[in-house]
């Protein structure tokens, strides 16, 4: 096998996974491009809870450090296509993520250049760098936070003096903060390596580390209150942290057990080569003292704490724990060459459903609705919540439904509103649906109806039993919708995106 062109042909297929137009999770658009180019653009568009002014509990800073440049450039040019805008963060997300990573491993590593280039490798080769890191979550930029001040870390136990280094891993602590309340989960206990060993000794870099992340902080807490407009200090992260220690609030995003991260996140990132793992090599004791594993211990023990565990959480991990396999010493009895193919097969498949079809239909449909100048009523259903600043529209009005006494209802929709309207159904009931739209349609409006084509058999009997009749407009084939799969009804296992006329039957 040659190992090095497959790290080529990986980085390639990783580059071009960046640029498809899967839909992993909402929170990739809504806390951080939904909000971005909502001002930068100067579009209307969906601004969710933790970015509004009474509930504020996310920064801006690192939106606008990571995506403003790049947002403001394109702006600049009059670049106003989402779809490219939106391609070329993934490829700046992913070019980032690749390079940082390659440069941080070889620093770590030391003089272990067989350890780096396996490291290389499975990053290079992983699903996880062209699904997840490429992708704007506020994870991805987390990760890259992570990696470099492991990597200024080592600088210090390496090579000691350290007083820039200090000065830049307090800034990069403090970002990496205000970017995620989970980011001191991954970084403790490296700290506490690098105090015990070099801060110990050297009080002058321990506090201008100190003084540095405290400054930052005061820095961003300015700019988040002028950012929201607030007449009090506005500490993004310490709300954000208020708000998921109560299980309350975590309850409504989902609840999983506390082994998830271990026992079912962490293998699903590494697959087949979790037989490869050996967590002792020398490199460990030499050239990252420890670093690394205390990382992915830390980030393991501190985060499953928490009840509310998704795969994403763990991305900080993912070339940590791909620096711990080593295929020609591993904890695996077989040939470690047909592990290395099967972890290729198991990147193949996840990266084709994850990069290329996961709800990607959201992504086109609303691609074709931009080239609109104007929409009517536009009504989503059963589909992952579309990031309406796709739309590029000035006027747009969103709405969606409210739980009521824990009945979701549609009282606070304006079905008066019958231009540049969306509305967000989520998931709901079919009556509900059904008299959304013939709300809609009493008040003259044209009703467009997207839904996934998994649920065209609830469609077709919804026609069947109601007022309404459904004409197919449009329909897109890539398009995997996994949350509604019932085993006892194949239909739903259909792929595909479709777009409907609605009228009343009369």
């Amino acid at each position: 096998m040659n190992f090095r062109r497959l790290e080529t042909l990986g980085f390639v297929i990783g580059l071009f996974l960046s640029i498809q137009l899967s839909y992993i999770h909402p929170d990739e658009h809504f806390q951080s491009l939904e909000v971005l180019a909502c001002r930068i653009f100067g579009i209307n568009g969906t601004i969710p809870w933790e970015f509004q002014s009474e509930t504020a509990a996310r920064s801006f800073v690192p939106l606008f450090l990571n995506y403003g440049p790049l947002l403001c450039v394109l702006k600049f040019i009059k670049v106003n296509n989402p779809l490219v805008i939106l391609r070329l963060v993934r490829i700046q997300n992913y070019l980032i993520f690749m390079a940082t990573s390659r440069h941080v491993m070889r620093k770590l590593f030391g003089g272990d250049a067989i350890g780096a280039k396996w490291c290389n490798f499975f990053i290079a080769t992983s699903y996880i760098s062209g699904c997840f890191q490429s992708h704007s979550f506020s994870n991805s930029l987390e990760t890259i936070v992570l990696l470099i001040v492991l990597a200024l870390y080592n600088e210090l136990l390496c090579h000691g003096g350290g007083y820039k280094i200090s000065c830049l891993a307090g800034f990069l602590i403090a970002l990496g903060c205000f970017n995620r309340i989970t980011f001191p989960a991954f970084i403790l206990f490296p700290s506490l390596v690098v105090f015990w060993r070099f801060f110990r000794t050297h009080q002058g870099p321990l506090v201008l580390l100190l003084m540095s992340s405290v400054v930052s902080s005061l820095v961003f807490v300015l700019i988040d209150t002028r950012m929201y407009r607030s007449s009090e200090f506005t500490i993004t992260p310490l709300r954000n942290l208020l708000y998921n220690f109560d299980e309350a609030n975590l309850e409504k995003h989902g609840l999983h057990p506390r082994y998830q991260h271990a026992l079912i996140n962490l293998p699903q990132i590494l697959g087949p080569a979790v037989l490869l793992i050996n967590p002792s090599r020398h490199s460990f004791r030499k050239g990252t003292n420890g670093l690394i594993v205390s990382a992915i211990i830390s980030g393991l023990l501190f985060l499953s704490i928490f009840k509310h565990q998704e795969l994403r959480f763990l991305l900080p991990l993912g070339p940590l724990v791909f620096a711990c396999l080593n295929p020609i010493n591993s904890i695996a009895s077989i040939n470690s060459a047909l592990i290395i193919k099967l972890w290729l097969v198991f990147n193949a498949i996840l990266g084709t459903i994850y990069g290329v079809y996961h709800q990607g239909g959201v992504l086109k449909v609303l691609g074709r609705f931009q080239e609109q100048k104007a929409v009517d009523v536009h009504v989503w259903w059963k589909t992952y919540s579309p990031p309406t600043w796709m739309y590029m529209n000035e006027e747009l009005v969103v709405s969606t439904t409210m739980l009521k006494q824990g009945i979701e209802t549609v009282d606070q929709i304006p079905f008066e509103t019958v231009r540049n309207h969306v509305v967000d159904l989520k998931g709901c009931d079919e009556e509900l649906l059904n008299s959304t739209m013939s709300s809609f349609l009493e008040n003259g409006a044209n009703v467009k109806l997207i839904a996934p084509d998994s649920l065209a058999g609830r469609l077709d009997r919804l026609q069947a039993s109601g007022s309404l009749k459904l004409s197919l407009s449009d329909r897109i084939s890539g398009h995997l919708d996994l949350d509604h799969l019932d085993i006892s009804d194949l239909s739903t296992f259909q792929p595909g995106i479709s777009v409907y006329s609605v009228d009343l039957i009369k």
